[in-house]
């Protein structure tokens, strides 16, 4: 919604723009949470540098960026490699226990049960998440993430092109941030902008939708039933499923996974293995449910302690949150050298927060959903609902998704309406 408005603004300087936000904070996503004494992105926030040009550009408008060159690593079970490590680098258990192949192996993300070695990515997924969790939701954060780069993924997807392009080193992989780490700087900055050119911003603003006698009628800001008014659905299914008032449409009943994030502190080290890579994607039996390491010290520029978040979700293997907790540092001293042996003197949790509840609808669940609101909107003059997100995506693909219906649809209807 924020890069739309700033594109109608730029072509139709004339015409209002309002965004209507449902949360009462701008670009709610980018906000930071306190840990401790500390405040930092709710889990890894960064932009991929090359690939994310468009963004940047945008971004550099309100605020410096800072790059930070590291590419990303993989922790399998108890072995840390990085993204980009050929197969012959790859730890030898995990090879012969689960078959990779040294040749090329090219599938379609259709493909990969059939084509892929189950038996390993049941193991991953087992560690990543329990029952809760669908297995078919499991495969695009598996593969080809967890293997080697020799195994491909045939796609059209700019974002799987890129890491393609990194695991082959074709690409030298580092990461942007703003210059004091905090994404929320970057909401804040555009928060400036987009008023500065003129985009009028509703927070605590939720709207409401129902049908009545084939019109759209909309319940929480009057001037969005005037008819000459171009309105514009920038909703994700989910939450726009539950803003619609209708019978057809029927919510799934989702359980709820608690989603948490964590500061870690190393003291007395040598070295950490960790400092290889800017983010660690994980999965790990030792560690059940932890998905992801990253540097926050590096991030945030504090430079006289060395401190790692981390990203975990509940699971059914570990039922308390404080043995999750011992479990996962207990794994990372596996890959910290410290200059006395005590380990468990030498990390600790600074502090843990919950962040929010993920759900693992079913695929045909969200095609469903997903039909269902284009229908509840088609046939309604001056009403666009041209972006059916159905999944979290990153801000470079809100940016690419932005430009493609603008300039596929949205600036040719505003045009013919004037």
């Amino acid at each position: 919604s924020i890069i739309l408005s700033l594109k109608i603004k730029r072509d139709f300087k004339n015409t209002s723009v309002t965004i209507l936000e449902g949360s009462k904070n701008f670009l709610n996503a980018y906000k930071s949470i306190k840990i401790g004494k500390y405040r930092c992105n709710p889990g890894f926030h960064a932009l991929e540098n090359i690939r994310s040009n468009d963004l940047v550009k945008l971004f550099k408008k309100v605020l410096n960026l800072k790059k930070i060159v590291r590419t990303r690593g993989l922790l399998i079970g108890n072995n840390l490699i990085s993204f980009t490590s050929k197969y012959s680098d790859w730890p030898k258990e995990i090879k012969k226990k689960y078959n990779l192949k040294q040749k090329k192996v090219s599938v379609r993300r259709q493909s990969i049960l059939s084509s892929i070695n189950n038996k390993y990515l049941e193991y991953l997924k087992n560690n990543i998440a329990d029952k809760r969790v669908s297995y078919l939701n499991s495969l695009s954060i598996l593969y080809p993430w967890f293997f080697s780069p020799n195994y491909k993924l045939i796609s059209n997807d700019e974002g799987e092109i890129f890491n393609q392009k990194i695991r082959d080193k074709k690409i030298k992989h580092s990461f942007l941030f703003p210059e004091k780490g905090l994404f929320e700087h970057i909401s804040k900055g555009l928060k400036i902008l987009v008023k500065k050119k003129g985009i009028k911003v509703k927070l605590k603003n939720p709207v409401l939708f129902e049908r009545k006698n084939e019109q759209i009628i909309f319940n929480g800001f009057k001037n969005l039933n005037d008819k000459n008014n171009i309105k514009i659905i920038c909703i994700p299914i989910v939450p726009l499923s539950h803003a619609i008032k209708s019978s057809k449409i029927k919510l799934p009943q989702l359980k709820p996974i608690k989603f948490y994030t964590a500061l870690i502190e190393i003291k007395n080290y040598v070295n950490s293995e960790f400092d290889n890579f800017c983010e660690t994607i994980v999965s790990s039996e030792m560690a059940y449910g932890l998905r992801r390491i990253s540097s926050y010290s590096d991030v945030v520029n504090l430079n006289k302690r060395k401190i790692y978040q981390i990203e975990f979700i509940e699971h059914e293997k570990i039922l308390n949150i404080n043995d999750q907790l011992n479990k996962i540092i207990k794994l990372m001293s596996n890959f910290v050298s410290f200059k006395k042996n005590n380990n468990s003197k030498n990390i600790k949790v600074i502090g843990v927060t919950f962040v929010r509840n993920v759900f693992s609808p079913e695929l045909s669940t969200i095609n469903n959903l997903s039909k269902k609101t284009v229908n509840f909107f088609k046939n309604n003059k001056n009403i666009l609902f041209p972006r059916q997100i159905s999944w979290p995506i990153n801000s470079n693909k809100h940016m690419l998704f932005a430009q493609n219906d603008y300039n596929k649809l949205i600036k040719k209807i505003i045009k013919t309406s004037k």
